[in-house]
């Protein structure tokens, strides 16, 4: 049985770098890595997935067109022993017809092989073992298809776009129901990565210098980790697990972690990498067992999973006839030159002339070169200091660095400013540099300062240079002050060592049951914690307790800062909601003053008649104060008796005017001067006097 899948569910993280496949625990201090694999100088790995079932990697190589795959060290090798495994060691997954195979998906439950192929702009799928029975499944409307993940719980399969459209889609993993997922605020969509439990799908944008994530069904498109927030810059592949979302940087050839929900600047694992290109993590429960649903099907060629169930389907070249898969006719090729007409464009280097869309002729340049007409060497001068210039169908060529290089061109030494406080810098044959500290520092980078009388049990304290204290605990012991007995957690049972094949020195519990395992406590029956909630702790599997108390005070800190925030924001609400109610009604006030309109004096007709309703003495009194309607009579004005209009009231005029024929009519001009006597002997005064 291998180290990975029975002795122990430690996680590692594989890391392409170039024709290199290196090895990295998170859980392991310093961040140190060793070398699993190197290829000859044809290797060029671009994209990598793991089947952790048999404990094997693939890869795919773009620059030779090819699929590869090889064993992933076991419980009896040594790191000495995987350090003298070759390109030998690999076995090549002999697919024809590959063009510029990049991204690349293991689907661990049906037993397939899913990758884009950028150079045909196709997605395809093949048997695991051998790469038998490969069916395109996806093919139009895609432009530059990149990295590729599949969900098989699910029956489902992501892909990401980068060409003139970017966007992410995804389809069943038969090729049916596609759609597109993402497609705003997206350039560079280079890595993928699907949190399985979470239901999430998050990807890494190259140029936008940004993880975003979103639901498996499209919804909730979120930004996740930023350049402005969590200082990441060009991340390029990514995976995640747990709390965390692992990945390598597209300029500098960082290795990094950051929290997946954007808590916290990101964390660099490691330095020195000449060209990583992708990575992967590998963990027993990343790839969960589930029964296979194909093995009730009984597909005679190929068995694809879908959200419906298991499909069965034709290879490239058959076509399913009454229930079989039966081979297609070979076209007939015309005599007749292909109606494409002539290309005739000359090319350089190597290049070849084709006909696009539009029927216009364009250069396909061979990988070293690039331009309209394949006139530009991309690897002239490119890489420094010696380095070896492979190019890239992007236009971006990459560089394999000599040992003591580093940097996309080669123009940066490795131990340039690495080891601080004077220390001596040397590089490893994996070009990470190694530092030798003087007597008073310690860390990997001498960064740490050596003190006495901070750690207990023989501990390391090394402080920082902000004055900031930290221990490096002996192997039996842990805690922020090496306070802690790893061989307390035994209880009654024995504390050995632990032999693992890597030699750390740690410690382990031989139980009374007769288990090995990091604790005899468990939090089955709470009996660890004398008050409070038992946890077990994912990384060490030790027991933890979390104190009531502390969540009661935590919990009353909480409540006393909302009442005494409550008891100045309340009265300041209430004062704000007085001044809106005053504001209010002064508005509604004032708007009612200018709206309201006085009674005013005005001549109406009646048939050949002027009636003039109003008391011309009470207009003063009318309107506003530069209102015409509001001055006062004329001085001049004075009772004419054969004018009709004197009057201002109806009755008297129409008794004074009144019809000819009607009885009540006062037409002699005597009984009119009579009406009017009193104007004739006094004169009018000031209605106001």
């Amino acid at each position: 049985a291998n180290f990975h899948n029975l002795c122990s569910p430690q996680q590692v993280l594989y890391i392409a770098d170039d024709n290199e496949i290196r090895s990295l625990d998170p859980g392991m201090p310093n961040w140190r890595y060793e070398q699993i694999f190197q290829g000859d100088a044809n290797v060029r790995i671009d994209a990598m997935d793991v089947h952790v079932k048999t404990n094997r990697v693939y890869w795919t190589n773009w620059h030779t067109g090819r699929i590869s795959s090889y064993d992933l060290p076991s419980s009896s090798s040594s790191p000495n022993n995987n350090r003298n495994r070759r390109q030998s060691d690999s076995r090549v997954t002999n697919i024809p017809d590959l063009k510029m195979p990049r991204g690349i998906a293991v689907d661990w439950v049906a037993g397939n092989l899913y990758w884009t192929d950028s150079g045909r702009d196709v997605i395809e799928v093949a048997q695991i073992s051998g790469g038998r029975h490969r069916k395109t499944l996806i093919s139009g409307m895609i432009d530059e298809p990149y990295a590729i993940v599949v969900d098989p719980q699910r029956g489902k399969m992501y892909w990401a776009d980068w060409g003139n459209h970017p966007k992410i889609e995804t389809a069943a993993m038969d090729g049916t129901m596609r759609e597109t997922l993402v497609e705003e605020n997206i350039q560079w969509p280079t890595g993928l990565a699907v949190d399985y439990f979470n239901e999430r799908l998050y990807w890494a944008d190259a140029k936008l210098s940004l993880i975003g994530s979103v639901r498996l069904n499209g919804s909730d498109a979120v930004v996740a980790v930023t350049s402005i927030k969590n200082k990441l810059h060009h991340p390029f592949s990514i995976d995640v697990f747990e709390d965390y979302i692992y990945g390598v940087t597209y300029v500098n050839n960082y290795v990094f972690r950051v929290n997946k929900f954007g808590k916290g600047p990101i964390e660099n694992l490691t330095t020195g990498m000449n060209h990583a290109t992708d990575l992967v993590l590998y963990h027993r429960y990343k790839q969960p067992e589930m029964t296979n649903p194909c093995d009730r099907k009984k597909c005679e060629w190929l068995c694809l999973l879908s959200p419906s169930g298991p499909v069965c389907t034709c290879p490239n070249g058959r076509t399913l006839d009454n229930g079989t898969c039966v081979e297609l006719p070979t076209p007939t090729l015309s005599p007749i030159s292909p109606p494409s007409g002539p290309c005739m464009v000359e090319c350089m280097n190597g290049g070849s002339c084709f006909l696009n869309a539009h029927k216009q002729p364009k250069c396909r340049c061979q990988p070293n070169y690039g331009g309209e007409r394949c006139e530009i060497d991309q690897c002239r001068d490119y890489c420094k200091n010696g380095g070896t210039c492979t190019p890239s169908p992007t236009g971006s060529p990459t560089c394999r660095c000599l040992t003591g290089f580093t940097g996309p061109n080669c123009d940066l030494r490795t131990c340039k400013d690495y080891c601080k406080n004077g220390g001596n810098c040397s590089v490893s044959a994996g070009n990470q540099p190694t530092c030798r500290c003087p007597p008073d520092f310690l860390g990997d980078q001498c960064q740490y300062s050596s003190c006495e009388g901070h750690c207990l049990n023989k501990g390391t304290c090394l402080q920082s240079a902000d004055g900031s204290k930290m221990c490096r605990c002996q192997p039996q012991y842990t805690g922020n002050q090496c306070e802690i007995d790893k061989c307390h957690y035994c209880r009654d049972g024995r504390c050995i060592p632990n032999n693992s094949f890597r030699s750390t020195g740690d410690f382990t519990c031989i139980c009374t049951n007769g288990r090995v395992q990091p604790s005899c406590y468990t939090c089955d029956t709470n009996e660890y914690c004398a008050n409070g909630q038992c946890s077990i702790n994912p990384h060490t599997q030790l027991p933890v307790c979390k104190s009531l108390y502390f969540v009661f005070t935590i919990l009353n800190a909480l409540l006393c800062v909302c009442t005494g925030t409550a008891s100045i924001v309340v009265p300041i609400l209430l004062l704000l909601l007085l001044v809106l109610l005053a504001g209010g009604a002064l508005f509604w006030y004032r708007k009612r003053m200018r709206g309201a309109k006085g009674f005013q004096h005005q001549r109406m007709t009646n048939g050949a008649m002027n009636v003039e309703i109003g008391n011309p003495a009470y207009k003063i009194y009318e309107g506003e104060p530069d209102d015409d309607a509001g001055e006062l009579l004329d001085a001049d004005f004075t009772l004419d008796p054969d004018k009709p209009t004197n009057f201002t009231n109806p009755v008297y005029a129409t008794l004074y005017m009144g019809a000819h024929n009607s009885r009540n009519s006062l037409a002699s001009t005597d009984e009119k001067k009579e009406l009017l006597s009193r104007g004739d002997e006094e004169p009018l005064v000031d209605p106001l006097a």
